[in-house]
């Protein structure tokens, strides 16, 4: 799984890191959505306000996941990632002192930028330390702490509210614990961790087949693929219902369907445990899969399509009313809404390991940029047609079988001579 010069108890050291490291880019976002009520009432705005404070974060988001993409090509992640780790921290202290909305929208928008440096530095990670057939199990730890930050933390602020805790306590445990994890990345990794070659995958044999490393090109060459522009498509079909809800399924369940917050927060708990089992099971899928002869790019594809007809379900089940069997349902598809980006990370890293970052950034910058666009598009919907609400999630739940599609029809098999497909 990793150089023969690190054991096994390494790479689940180095597991737990990676895994601790989104679940604190994601402790920070929540804080804010599962505040949301609390956070319009003391600002004194609505959904528009609201909208506008995660649109600041989704355009810091993306222009960090360009800077950043080219500074974790540029510098030793060693050293970047924890910088980035201690950055985002300060940004989410500071918002919790924010004294008017726009200040507030301006640290979320740093907050934004420096989270987006996470996933840069993770990813050339997980790509230098997993062979390819494996590669997807090492992503769904990395992408499951996301899962469980969603699952914790509403836990954490409720214990704060029974303790009569105001939400920007919340807002400053997650900062401050960004601290130590960078001093045990520092404590973990090797400069020599970080340098291994990158091995590509066998798209023609069976089974794991034969990986060799990877063939580097010029990475101006990356963007005339056709594998990136699939992926352009990919990042943006399975993110565009991952955080619609994230962002706006707290709100609908008490605004729209008239659930108490402590309800609220339970089933996002809930809600967000089947997500983590599908960030873990799909990689094992994979592996499992490509151990018993299975090619793991067709594993990959056909785990893929599994999750995105369990995200499909949403659709049905925004159009119930209120009630258990529409929530059965999205805790069904919540298994999918998750599974599908270990998949994705891990078509991401086919394409170089020398520009990761620039691959991963370049996708990261595009997607936030419409995710932001689609934040205010949504708050302005749900101000002026609250109705809306299900028809909106009902038609961003069917756009993960296009990414399938495309994936299907067109990823080919990459020539080695030219850098083509």
């Amino acid at each position: 799984m990793s150089a023969k010069s690190r054991p096994p108890a390494w790479i689940l050291s180095l597991c737990l890191v990676l895994f601790l490291a989104t679940f604190l880019n994601y402790a920070n976002r929540v804080v804010f959505t599962q505040n949301s009520v609390l956070i319009q009432q003391h600002f004194e705005t609505d959904s528009v306000g609201y909208g506008n404070a995660e649109a600041g974060f989704g355009y810091g988001f993306a222009l960090g996941g360009l800077v950043f993409g080219v500074l974790a090509d540029w510098i030793s992640i060693r050293w970047l990632y924890p910088l980035v780790m201690l950055g985002w921290s300060g940004a989410a202290y500071w918002s919790s002192h924010a004294t008017s909305l726009e200040e507030f929208i301006g640290l979320r928008f740093a907050l934004g930028l420096l989270e987006a440096g996470h996933w840069p530095c993770a990813l050339r990670m997980t790509q230098r330390s997993f062979p390819p057939h494996q590669r997807t199990w090492g992503n769904g730890i990395l992408q499951s702490g996301a899962a469980a930050g969603q699952i914790l933390v509403p836990q954490v602020i409720q214990l704060l509210e029974s303790h009569g805790s105001p939400w920007p306590v919340s807002f400053r445990l997650a900062a401050l614990a960004g601290i130590p994890w960078a001093i045990g990345w520092l404590l973990l990794v090797r400069e020599s961790d970080v340098r291994r070659p990158v091995l590509q995958t066998d798209e023609r044999g069976a089974g794991t087949g034969t990986p060799r490393e990877i063939q580097e090109f010029p990475w101006y060459h990356i963007f005339k693929m056709r594998r990136w522009w699939l992926l352009l498509l990919t990042v943006v079909c399975i993110n565009v219902p991952w955080h619609a809800l994230r962002v706006w399924m707290p709100d609908t369940l008490q605004t729209y369907y008239h659930y108490d917050k402590a309800f609220v927060d339970n089933f996002t708990s809930l809600y967000y445990t089947s997500t983590l089992v599908g960030s873990l099971s799909t990689g094992a899928l994979v592996s499992w899969l490509s151990a018993r002869g299975w090619n793991v790019h067709r594993a990959r594809l056909t785990v893929f399509g599994i999750c995105s007809a369990m995200i499909a379900l949403l659709a049905p089940a925004m159009l119930l009313p209120a009630g258990y069997p529409m929530l059965a349902i999205q805790l069904l598809a919540a298994f999918g809404t998750l599974g599908v980006s270990p998949i994705y990370y891990s078509l991401n890293q086919e394409l170089s390991g020398k520009s990761q970052g620039k691959v991963g950034g370049s996708l990261s910058f595009l997607l936030w940029c419409l995710i932001s666009l689609m934040q205010n598009s949504i708050g302005n919907i749900v101000k002026t047609n609250p109705s809306a609400r299900p028809v909106v999630f009902a038609c961003v739940a069917v756009l993960p079988l296009l990414a399938l599609l495309g994936l299907a029809l067109f990823w080919g098999q990459r020539d080695q001579a030219s850098g083509a497909a």
